[in-house]
């Protein structure tokens, strides 16, 4: 039992270094297989990503503060950043004029300057997208009637007692155009001629809905 318990471990050992030294051969091996090729691209594409890979930004032409000098530079900018694309937002909010004149939406200046946007746009290999936002941007304008424009659901609510008949006037839900309910969104607008207009105001009847309140009521 002496001899082999001092014989047995001395083995073990050696046995264990061979198998060690054949599992990091292995590992190895197949480091410098396909396996390592991939992982050499992977670092590679890291390092100078494909266009596919490059991140799009928003680009906001706001208000009309736009000009062929600025859209030059901007993406000229983008491409040398490592931006891979773009999406197109014209939107009017509130923005103080900061150009020497405002280029309005789609007017022939406005054309003029997209189409020269699209194609310096193509030449540096940026992808380009348009975002529709209906109401104040592609698909929306001032030749948009507001009978036929984006709308929002409004309403107000009375309380009646059940069991009997109803023979009242109901009160007329909030008409203020806004975002939401009665919040304003600001009482004047750009028209395409650049004039400064109230902001239309237009309110239809869409349905009116009973319904019984529950007995029980939980807070």
């Amino acid at each position: 039992m002496n001899a082999i318990k001092g014989v047995f471990p001395e083995k073990l050992l050696k046995a264990g270094q061979i198998l060690s030294l054949a599992f990091c051969s292995m590992y190895f091996v197949n480091c410098a297989g396909p396996e390592a090729k991939e992982w050499t691209k992977i670092e590679k594409e890291f390092q100078d990503p494909p266009n596919s890979a490059k991140p799009r930004v928003w680009w906001h032409w706001m208000n009309g503060n736009i000009s062929q000098k600025g859209i030059r530079a901007d993406l000229e900018w983008m491409n040398r950043a490592g931006i891979g694309g773009f999406q197109n937002f014209d939107a009017g909010l509130t923005s103080p004029q900061i150009v020497e004149k405002r280029l309005i939406y789609m007017t022939q200046e406005w054309k003029d300057a997209f189409r020269l946007a699209t194609r310096l746009a193509d030449s540096l290999n940026l992808e380009m997208a348009i975002a529709g936002s209906p109401g104040w941007s592609e698909s929306g304008g001032p030749w948009v009637k507001p009978e036929e424009a984006m709308k929002k659901y409004v309403w107000s609510e009375t309380r009646v007692e059940g069991g009997k008949p109803f023979n009242g006037i109901l009160p007329k839900p909030p008409s203020t155009t806004g975002a939401f309910q009665n919040l304003n969104m600001g009482a004047r607008f750009t028209t395409e001629s650049g004039s400064q207009e109230s902001i239309p105001e237009y309110y239809a009847d869409a349905a009116v809905t009973a319904f019984r309140i529950p007995e029980q009521t939980f807070p």
